[in-house]
């Protein structure tokens, strides 16, 4: 008798509810093989199984199987499947019968059946009725990735309820002023969600009104004050600058991590939502340490969660250093090679998974994973998923709000007024100088620049191709292709921060008007415009320089041809 057998679903001494769905055709191997299906009830993201004979305790050894690829041809539907966990001694038979794995061989082999008190509730293996909960020990560094709209931030709101759960501390670099929702019950009757005596929103309180504590006293608190067990310490930029941000955010994440390596706070979490737009590929200071919070954090207890919509623009050494991935939908085919080069145990196969996941589902991968890429429906929020400018107050009754202006006075009533002024000061300092620049002329100057700079990228990628397609070949010591893939992700970078303050234009967050707030924010825009002018004729300059090294080795390359004729 064959090893595997062809089991069927009448057998007697088959003591699990298998169910048959196609047999194996054509070339087999010991780590895959190729399945007929046979059965309507079938899909992408199935565990199936394959049957051995018994043991000599009367068990059947089984195999389970993940399909990698599907497809419909003259012959019917089939598919590729691969072994995951233990492989057979030998090459399956060809015709032997694949069966739908069972729950319970699913959950041994993925051990996603963790207790509540060590793992966070994610959500439900997609196209299964049953739990991923995932223990927090394996999840390492977080990398969430997915296009605008394809559940990203909604996710990160996922891992900061599970972790407030146990009691986590978590940091929330907060752009867009949306994570203050984690205050509201996703329960429109219950108002205050089970989080909000957990958390404090420091912002610039003329913007956002919802917030607990003026932004203006966050250096002026302690460490401890900020990252402490059962607290959600929210840094709600929004309104400041972006270049502003990115300054703030890297003097605080310093003071954080430095805190973590001397022991001073305990181990905690810090999120950073579109972690491109604070350590992209050009190097800052803010960039640097979050690379240090991606390389040596995790041993000081300084742990990381980045959220990014365009992985390609991130700094590589913070993608690479990434323990657990979970990737959304992606249509931008650099971010989807990225990804998928970068996360541990996807490949190829999956870049069409990648790009067909619908909203709310993701790919998990990595070592929380154990080793198996997990297709994943998240979990409903039992918070308010909150947009752009979201306002607690506008959910919270009365009562709440008094509450949470008592706790306010009660943080810095236990700061001196010399600690509260130099703190003010120090902030101040990091918003940069002041102008009294329209903003809405600051938006279109740096659109027109950003044209200019991507005219300017096109012209020499052409002049490039003419040159390979008729004209020479470029020496292969000057890496020029490379290097316009630099200055287009330059550009990109650009439109990024254009983008973002496009956004908050358009979207009512700044409106040119007679409103004291607005116009505070008008001021600070002066040196944030400079300072990118600065950096976009950094990058004319190297562009040019760039230009000037091919064309010296175009002429050496003819020097070379003439001096053999």
């Amino acid at each position: 008798m064959s090893e595997y057998d062809n089991i069927s679903e009448e057998d007697e001494d088959l003591d699990i509810e298998a169910k048959w769905v196609g047999r194996l055709t054509g070339k087999t191997q010991i780590d895959s093989a190729q399945l007929l299906i046979e059965t309507d009830d079938i899909e992408r993201t199935n565990f199936l199984s394959i049957y051995g004979e018994k043991d000599k305790k009367g068990n059947r050894k089984h195999y389970l199987l993940l399909i990698s690829e599907i497809w419909n041809d003259l012959q019917g539907m089939r598919a590729n499947i691969k072994v995951i966990g233990d492989r057979p001694p030998r090459p399956f038979e060809i015709g032997a019968k694949v069966y739908l794995a069972t729950k319970e061989q699913i959950i041994g082999l993925l051990g996603i059946n963790n207790p509540p008190e060590t793992s966070i509730s994610f959500g439900n293996l997609l196209g299964y009725d049953f739990e991923v909960n995932l223990r927090v020990e394996d999840l390492g560094r977080i990398f969430i990735t997915g296009k605008s709209g394809s559940g990203k931030s909604y996710t990160m709101g996922i891992l900061c309820e599970e972790f407030l759960k146990k009691g986590i501390p978590i940091v929330i670099l907060d752009r867009h002023g949306e994570y203050g929702s984690l205050k509201i019950s996703g329960d429109e009757n219950a108002g205050e969600s089970e989080f909000i005596d957990k958390i404090i929103e420091f912002s610039d309180l003329n913007i956002n009104k919802g917030a607990d504590i003026d932004i203006e006293y966050l250096f002026s608190l302690t460490e401890k004050d900020i990252v402490a067990p059962n607290l959600c310490s929210i840094v709600n930029l929004r309104g400041i600058p972006l270049e502003a941000q990115e300054t703030i955010a890297g003097k605080l994440l310093d003071k954080l991590y430095s805190a973590s390596t001397s022991r001073k706070i305990p181990p905690f979490y810090l999120f950073l939502d579109e972690a491109h737009l604070f350590a992209g590929k050009k190097r800052t200071k803010t960039c640097d340490v979050v690379k240090l919070f991606s390389q040596e954090g995790r041993k000081f207890g300084a742990n990381l969660v980045i959220g990014t919509q365009r992985p390609q623009l991130l700094d590589t050494t913070i993608r690479a250093q990434a323990g657990t991935w979970i990737v959304h939908n992606l249509t931008d085919i650099r971010d989807i090679n990225i990804t998928i080069s970068s996360a541990e145990d996807l490949s190829n196969e999956n870049k069409s998974d990648v790009n067909g996941l619908d909203k709310g589902e993701c790919i998990l991968s990595g070592e929380a994973a154990s080793g198996v890429p997990l297709f994943v429906k998240v979990r409903k929020r039992s918070t308010k998923h909150g947009g752009m400018g979201f306002n607690a107050l506008d959910f919270l009754p009365k009562q709440t709000i008094e509450e949470l202006q008592k706790r306010k006075s009660r943080i810095l009533g236990n700061t001196s007024e010399e600690e509260l002024e130099a703190g003010k000061e120090l902030f101040q300092d990091l918003l940069g100088p002041k102008s009294d620049r329209e903003y809405l002329s600051i938006i279109s100057q740096l659109k027109v620049r950003v044209k200019e700079l991507e005219k300017e990228v096109n012209a020499l990628k052409e002049r490039y191709n003419n040159l390979e397609s008729g004209k020479g070949i470029i020496s292969s010591d000057v890496p020029v292709d490379e290097r316009i893939k630099e200055l287009k992700t330059d550009v990109q970078v650009w439109m990024e921060k254009y983008r973002a303050l496009k956004e908050r234009t358009e979207s009512g967050e700044l409106v040119i008007g007679d409103d004291q707030a607005i116009n505070q924010t008008i001021e600070r825009l002066e040196g944030y415009v400079k300072d990118l002018e600065n950096q976009i004729e950094q990058i004319k300059q190297a562009k040019s320089e760039a230009l000037k090294l091919a064309e010296k080795s175009i002429a050496e390359l003819k020097k070379g041809k003439k001096n053999k004729k």
